[in-house]
C-alpha cells in the first residue's frame, strides 16, 4: 500500500511517548554524546575529512530559526566539534555527498536542496585546501527531496555525479534523474541514461558483479506518484541495462551495498514504502542473482539504514531507524550480524528517530565505529552521537600484494592480490586505488584517503570488491604512479602498497624494419614498450588490409619480431604494424 508523501511538512502521526529516551541515555556498548551540532527538521548529515587532518568532519544542513535554511560544516578536533567557519549557503530538504572530483586530494562537495527563497538548487563546490568555491559553468537541473551520489561510471578515473529530485513542491512538480559526466576542469555535462525520473527514494553505485564497472540501484516516486526501483548493469561503455532484479518499487527508504556474508560480492540492504507494504530486506547476491534472505528486520518508512561492523568481528551489522506504521512509533534498532546469515536485535537503546539520517564513522579514531543519528522523536528534532564503548578495537588491514600492469594500446589494466586483516575475512575486504601523474599523486584516480592510508570518507574503497582496474585514454609515452590499499568492514584503510609506476607505450612503434631475403622470407622487427600489444596487417593492394597476428614482447627487451615465408598459399604482399 502507498502512504502519503510530504515534501514540506512533517506528517501528522501518533507517536508512542513510552519510547522517548532521556538526554542522559547510556546503553550497552554505546553511550550517547551531545556534540553540540545543529538539530534541524529533515536533517542532511554528511561525513568526510574536508581538511585532511585525519579526523572525520560533519556537515549538517536543514531549516533553522525563523525558517531560514542553513549549512554548517563542523570541524572535528580530536572528537570535539566546532563550526569551521566555512561559508556554504544554507539549504533545507537537502542532500549532500563528498567526493574528490578533480583528483587534488581534497574532498569536494555536491548538494541539492531548497535555498532561502524556497527555490530548488543543485550545486557542486570545489575544495581548495578548505576553501570552497561554487562551480558556475555547469547547467545543473535544480532539485530537492532526492538523492545524490558520486561514482566513476565510465572508468575514466573522474568522479561523475548522479542526482535525483523534484523541481517544485506544487502539484505541477516534476521529478528528475540526471547523470552528470565529469569532463575535467570542473565541467559537468548531462549524459544520456535509461534511469527513470524519480525523487524521495534511494540511489547507490555498486559493482555487484565485480567486473570493474559501477552498476546502479535506484528507486523513488515518479512525477505521477508511482513507485519505481531497479538495478542497472553497467557495460563499461556508457550503457546500462535493467537486469530485472525484482526489487519492489520503493520510496521513503534506503538502498545500501555491503557484503554481509563475506563471500566476495555485494549484497543489498533495501527498505521503505512499497505498493505491497512496508519492508526492510537483505538481498543476498549469488553471482548476480538477488534473493531475499527473510532476515526478519522491522519494516519501516521515512527511514535510514547503514552497514557497519560495530563489534569488530569482521561481519557487517545493520543500524536501522525509521517509522513503524503498524505500531505507529519511531524505532532505532541495531541488528547484529551473527555470521551465519541471520541478524539479531541487540536491544541497544537509542533515541527512536525517523525522517532523518544516520552514518557510521569512527569520530574519535579509537578503532571502533560510532554513530551520528539525526531525526525526529515525538515531535522533537534531535542530533546525537552514539559513542562506541566496546572493548574490542579494530586493527588495520594489511595492504595488497603482487601489483601487475598490462598494456593494451592507450589503455592499461592494473591488478593486485588480496590484502589481509585480523578481523575481516579476506573475501570481505574492499580496495582503494590511487593513480597520479606525479609520485604520490591522485590526478587520474582519486583515492579519497590520505598518504598514510587514513580514509577521508567512511565507506568502501573506490574499487569496491574488485582487484582490477581498467584505465582508458592515457597519454602515450607518459609515466604514471599508482598504489592500492585494503579497506576493512569498519571502513579502516591499510597503508598503501609500495608505489609502482608504468610508462605508456609511444603512439607508434619505433625503428620498424621489414627485410625480405633471397628466399622470399620476410623478417619484421621493431623496438616498442615491453608488454604492449602490436598488430601486424598485410595487404596486396595497399588499400585493403587484413590482420595477420598480434604480437607481445615476452622477453622484457621490447624487441618484437615476425618471420613469414611466402609460398603458394602466401602471396607476395605489403606489411604494416599497427599500434592498437
Amino acid at each position: 500500500m502507498k502512504t502519503g508523501r510530504s515534501i514540506y511538512s512533517i506528517p501528522t502521526l501518533v507517536l508512542a511517548s513510552a519510547l522517548l529516551q532521556t538526554a542522559s541515555l547510556a546503553v550497552a556498548q554505546f553511550a550517547e554524546v551531545d556534540p553540540g551540532l545543529a538539530q534541524p527538521p529533515f536533517p542532511c548529515v554528511a561525513v568526510g575529512d574536508y581538511d585532511n587532518d585525519g579526523s572525520l568532519d560533519v556537515l549538517v544542513a536543514g531549516l533553522g530559526k525563523k525558517d531560514v535554511p542553513f549549512t554548517i560544516l563542523y570541524k572535528n578536533s580530536g572528537g570535539a566539534f566546532a563550526d569551521s567557519g566555512v561559508v556554504i549557503p544554507g539549504l533545507s530538504r537537502a542532500t549532500a555527498a563528498w567526493g574528490d572530483f578533480d583528483g587534488d586530494g581534497n574532498l569536494d562537495l555536491a548538494m541539492t536542496g531548497l535555498n532561502g527563497l524556497g527555490l530548488p538548487v543543485t550545486r557542486i563546490y570545489r575544495n581548495d585546501g578548505g576553501t570552497f568555491t561554487l562551480l558556475t559553468n555547469n547547467n545543473l537541473t535544480p532539485v530537492f527531496a532526492g538523492n545524490i551520489a558520486w561514482g566513476d561510471y565510465d572508468g575514466d578515473g573522474r568522479l561523475d555525479l548522479l542526482v535525483t529530485g523534484i523541481n517544485s513542491a506544487s502539484a505541477a512538480g516534476v521529478a528528475f534523474t540526471r547523470l552528470y559526466h565529469n569532463e575535467g576542469n570542473g565541467v559537468f555535462t548531462s549524459a544520456p541514461h535509461p534511469f527513470p525520473d524519480c525523487y524521495l527514494g534511494a540511489a547507490s553505485w555498486g559493482d555487484y558483479d565485480n567486473d570493474g564497472h559501477l552498476d546502479l540501484v535506484l528507486s523513488g516516486a515518479t512525477t505521477g506518484g508511482g513507485l519505481v526501483s531497479g538495478l542497472w548493469h553497467n557495460d563499461g561503455h556508457g550503457g546500462f541495462t535493467n537486469i530485472g532484479a525484482s526489487l519492489p518499487g520503493m520510496d521513503l527508504g534506503f538502498a545500501v551495498w555491503g557484503d554481509f556474508d563475506n563471500d566476495g560480492d555485494l549484497d543489498l540492504l533495501f527498505g521503505g514504502n512499497t505498493d505491497a507494504g512496508f519492508i526492510t530486506r537483505v538481498y543476498r547476491n549469488d553471482n548476480g542473482t538477488f534473493t531475499d534472505i527473510n532476515a526478519g528486520l522491522l519494516p519501516v518508512l521515512w527511514a535510514s539504514a547503514g552497514w557497519g561492523d560495530y563489534d569488530n568481528d569482521g561481519n557487517l551489522d545493520i543500524m536501522l531507524m525509521g517509522y513503524d506504521p503498524v505500531a505507529q512509533v519511531a524505532r532505532s534498532i541495531l541488528y547484529r550480524n551473527n555470521g551465519n546469515g541471520s541478524f539479531s536485535d541487540t536491544g541497544t537503546a537509542f533515541h527512536n528517530l525517523y525522517l532523518g539520517a544516520m552514518n557510521w564513522f569512527d569520530y574519535d579514531n579509537d578503532g571502533k565505529l560510532d554513530l551520528v543519528m539525526a531525526g525526529n522523536e515525538v515531535g522533537t528534532d534531535i542530533l546525537r552521537m552514539a559513542h562506541n564503548t566496546g572493548a574490542t578495537a579494530n586493527t588495520l588491514p594489511s595492504p595488497p600484494t603482487g601489483p601487475g600492469v598490462t598494456f593494451n594500446g592507450t589503455n592499461v589494466d592494473l591488478s593486485w592480490n588480496v590484502g589481509s586483516d585480523a578481523q575481516t575475512p579476506v573475501a570481505g575486504l574492499t580496495y582503494n586505488l590511487r593513480v597520479g601523474t606525479t609520485p604520490g599523486g591522485s590526478q587520474i584516480v582519486a583515492s579519497q584517503s590520505g598518504s598514510n592510508g587514513r580514509r577521508r570518507i567512511p565507506a568502501m574503497g573506490n574499487r569496491q570488491m574488485s582487484r582490477t582496474a581498467h584505465l582508458q585514454g592515457l597519454a602515450p609515452g607518459a609515466t604514471y604512479y599508482w598504489s592500492v590499499q585494503s579497506v576493512d568492514s569498519a571502513f579502516a584503510g591499510s597503508a598503501f602498497a609500495a608505489e609502482g609506476s608504468f610508462t605508456m607505450p609511444p603512439a607508434s612503434p619505433l625503428n620498424v624494419s621489414f627485410v625480405r631475403d633471397a628466399s622470399g622470407t620476410v623478417r619484421t622487427s621493431w623496438r616498442g614498450t615491453p608488454g604492449t600489444i602490436y598488430r601486424i596487417e598485410a595487404s596486396s593492394d595497399l588499400h585493403n588490409w587484413t590482420t595477420l597476428t598480434s604480437l607481445t614482447a615476452s622477453n622484457g627487451t621490447g624487441l618484437f619480431e615476425l618471420v613469414e615465408t611466402p609460398g603458394p598459399e602466401i602471396p607476395v604482399r605489403f606489411y604494416r604494424t599497427v599500434f592498437p
